[in-house]
């Protein structure tokens, strides 16, 4: 299936390890131009380095997407630098946590850097046909055992989402979530878990019914998918890839 992505640009923040590396590195594959951020320059510099090796355009950026504004004049100016945008995914948090100072940092980083990033760039997206697709997780969609603002702020991205993509459809922006399930990789929550609560990650494999974790490739795919023009009659919805790790029935 041609995704027909060939030329067009993306912003993606968090791009240096795990599903927003993934999902950074699909979209260059498929023929899109793109401007990442994370808050390692070293991690920043070694990736975009092997990406323009071999021979995509990306631009990489030390931001902190918790300081609103350095990230909007960033994002203003990835805008820019690539010409224009087609597709944003805000991808970085903040992380797990349950102290006071977890829910403010998940509020500026989780929620408001993906309303911020929409503020910015819709007037970009609504030139170029372009669609979002808002990284959730699906400890926002069941119960958890770990009470925590990620959850919360997490779950308020798939209101904002379903609400927004109603607002934006007249400008032509489709705006979408995918809910990540339990995804293995180096450096990542599941390799600590596995190490850290061992009885909680068996439990969890064993929850799965195909028997194991998922990939950040795996991940990956469902988002090119969805800000791909083959999905151009999709909006305003949450997919949820896990492996069939969540139980309830969605209607």
């Amino acid at each position: 299936m041609n995704l027909n992505m060939e030329g067009r640009k993306g912003i993606v923040t968090g791009a240096t390890k795990g599903i927003g590396n993934r999902i950074a590195q699909a979209m260059l594959e498929s023929g899109m131009s793109l401007a990442f951020c994370a808050r390692n320059q070293d991690e920043i510099d070694t990736v975009a380095k092997e990406w323009t090796d071999k021979g995509h355009k990306v631009q990489g950026t030390s931001v902190d997407v918790g300081d609103g504004e350095a990230y909007r004049k960033w994002l203003k100016d990835a805008a820019e630098w690539l010409g224009g945008c087609n597709a944003f995914v805000p991808n970085v948090s903040a992380g797990g946590g349950a102290e006071e100072e977890n829910w403010r940092n998940n509020f500026e980083v989780d929620l408001m850097g993906t309303v911020r990033g929409m503020d910015v760039l819709r007037p970009y997206l609504a030139e170029n046909n372009g669609s979002a697709v808002f990284i959730v997780s699906t400890a926002a969609l069941e119960h958890y055992p770990f009470v925590q603002a990620y959850n919360v702020m997490k779950a308020g991205l798939i209101v904002y989402a379903k609400q927004l993509s109603q607002v934006v459809a007249k400008d032509g922006i489709r705006i979408n979530c995918v809910s990540p399930g339990a995804i293995m990789f180096p450096g990542g929550n599941w390799e600590r878990h596995k190490v850290n609560y061992p009885d909680y990650y068996e439990n969890t494999v064993a929850s799965i019914p195909f028997g194991r974790l998922g990939t950040p490739e795996e991940i990956a795919d469902a988002v090119i998918f969805l800000l791909s023009e083959r999905a151009s009659w999709i909006t305003g919805i949450n997919v949820t890839v896990d492996g069939g790790q969540t139980k309830r029935v969605s209607l």
